[in-house]
């Protein structure tokens, strides 16, 4: 349940980590405009398609799941992120019962071997997260890095295709919305 007190906090946070990306130097300089706000907007057009799903855990989740990257804390990237996620929430005096809400979704955010979301609201994140990188200059920004070869970075944007759309994205109304990005950029990195 959501109410004016929440936003509030969940406004807060979204500039603590709109702040953070832009001063601490670890995030690419890119990856508050192009990835968060992504994941936003697509949280909140599936939130709109499952109504029964906790709105405040996931709009949480969406500002704090990557702080392991923001915070440029090397390791595990949802342990990590998790236990960040879990200091920030104490700071706004959260209760114990949302913390743990919000720990377990950023936990299973990247749909890794052992650890897949259980939860409407995990299922959501995950799903945002990975629609994030259809509808915007996530690849191309990621290829002008130069950290790969072209052979590397195109294996590399398949890999995380497939996972994207295969495991990470848990609705097929979701899918549905970003399949044609999906071919295309299958077709165009497939290209020799």
């Amino acid at each position: 349940m959501e109410n004016k007190k929440s936003k509030n906090k969940i406004m807060a946070i979204k500039k603590l980590i709109a702040n953070e990306c832009k001063t601490l130097g670890f995030a690419p300089e890119w990856f508050y405009g192009i990835h968060l706000l992504g994941v936003e907007k697509f949280a909140k057009k599936l939130l709109k398609q499952l109504p029964k799903a906790d709105k405040e855990i996931v709009m949480l989740g969406v500002w704090l799941h990557d702080l392991q990257r923001i915070r440029g804390i090397k390791g595990d990237h949802a342990k990590i992120g998790a236990r960040e996620a879990v200091k920030v929430l104490r700071e706004f005096n959260y209760e114990k019962n949302k913390i743990s809400r919000v720990k377990d979704i950023i936990l299973s955010h990247t749909c890794g071997t052992n650890l897949r979301p259980k939860t409407i609201e995990g299922k959501i994140l995950s799903s945002a997260d990975a629609m994030a990188h259809y509808t915007n200059d996530f690849y191309l920004v990621i290829a002008v890095t130069g950290q790969r070869n072209l052979k590397e970075y195109k294996d590399w944007v398949m890999e995380k295709l497939d996972r994207n759309y295969n495991k990470k994205i848990y609705f097929d109304f979701a899918k549905k919305m970003i399949k044609k990005r999906h071919d295309i950029f299958k077709t165009i990195f497939t290209m020799n």
